[in-house]
């Protein structure tokens, strides 16, 4: 026990981090309490009771059976119909989001902490942490948080595992837990926006990539998180083949419309949902402009991240239907990352004086306009 209570697990880092936590959740509260339960909120709680109970998915329901499921679980004993679902009823049904917005926001300060140190932690969640959209989509019933974390889980986690290859023990036993999470990132983000199984392919390169003599032990583990994660896809659709097979069939990743790439209205578009975070894009040009002219800041660490953001973008520009805001938020998390750990370098150099007021002061822009943004929502 006192092994575990360690300073390196318990010291003023996590102490930082649970702090912003904690102030990221006490605006999901606030705006929890503020919004209205919608009527999606409530067809995804109703949905879910019925998926609780074996019913099979049908074409009627909602597209994400992963929602349905962790909307109505703290309403298992709940009975209730669109016209009498009580109002109040809304903090048991968003309650499952928050958390997973919060366990979003820790898992993010871990990846950045242990890529790049402490301040990159930092800096990747106060960007997360006070984001109107994150807060948003951690407190209502919506698809995003969960997709969101399985994206980031399967790619950082499988690059973890890339990581521990040259290790001097049995790959897939010494392993077992990472390749559990892995498979869980996956089905549960499949389960909740089937589009994101296309990161698939792109983190196995990732791992070819960092582990050349070893790709065939990449390819096991990466097949063995997708069988888990099939599991757990197969799980939430209720073990009813015939539902996953239509919930698949029905994806919107296969409405890819390339046609989109010329079409102006869509470069203007992502160009607006960049705005909407004004502070964070200009972060992030500084870190991609030191990127382009610094080799220092140009490693796997920083391109790794860099390559999904502008992957994903891409990838929601031509699938109209997924929505354009939607892949604009899953990409989000991952350009907080490069743009911290590119930050942190200039933190290090010999413009670290100037760097540091720069970042002080957008950040203290960022929070500004969190608050403002959420007080106008």
């Amino acid at each position: 026990m006192t092994r575990f209570f360690t300073h390196e697990r318990f010291g003023s880092p996590q102490f930082v981090a649970g702090f912003l936590l904690l102030l990221f959740l006490a605006q999901c509260v606030w705006f929890c309490a503020k919004a209205p339960l919608t009527e999606r909120e409530v067809t995804y709680v109703l949905q879910g009771q019925r998926q609780w109970r074996g019913a099979e998915i049908t074409s009627n329901d909602q597209p994400s059976p992963a929602t349905a499921l962790a909307a109505s679980f703290p309403l298992l004993w709940a009975k209730a119909t669109h016209e009498s679902f009580p109002t109040t009823w809304k903090w048991f049904a968003r309650m499952p989001f928050m958390f997973m917005g919060a366990l979003f926001g820790a898992s993010l300060w871990y990846v950045a902490r242990r890529l790049y140190g402490n301040v990159a932690g930092y800096i990747a969640l106060v960007l997360y942490a006070f984001s109107p959209l994150a807060v948003v989509r951690a407190s209502t019933v919506q698809s995003s948080v969960i997709a969101d974390w399985g994206a980031f889980g399967l790619v950082f986690t499988a690059i973890g595992l890339a990581h521990t290859l040259y290790a001097p023990r049995e790959v897939v036993l010494w392993n077992w837990k990472r390749i559990l999470l892995l498979g869980t990132a996956i089905g549960l983000g499949s389960a909740a926006q089937f589009a994101i199984v296309i990161l698939v392919p792109v983190t196995l390169l990732f791992m070819w990539y960092l582990v050349p003599e070893r790709r065939g032990a990449a390819t096991v583990i990466m097949a063995a998180g997708c069988a888990i994660g099939f599991a757990v896809l197969f799980a939430a659709y209720g073990f009813h083949a015939q539902a996953l097979v239509n919930g698949i069939r029905t994806s919107s990743l296969f409405g890819f419309m390339p046609e989109a790439y010329v079409n102006p209205f869509v470069y203007s578009r992502v160009m607006l949902n960049f705005l909407r975070q004004p502070t964070s894009l200009l972060l992030f040009l500084v870190a991609l402009a030191t990127y382009a002219v610094w080799k220092r800041a140009r490693f796997f660490g920083t391109t790794s991240p860099l390559l999904v953001f502008a992957f994903v973008l891409l990838l929601g520009m031509a699938l109209p239907h997924q929505g354009g805001l939607g892949f604009y938020v899953l990409a989000l998390p991952f350009g907080y990352v490069f743009t911290a750990g590119v930050i942190t370098d200039l933190l290090e150099s010999k413009h670290a004086a100037i760097t540091l007021g720069l970042v002080i002061g957008i950040l203290l822009g960022h929070l500004v306009l969190s608050f403002g943004g959420l007080i106008r929502m």
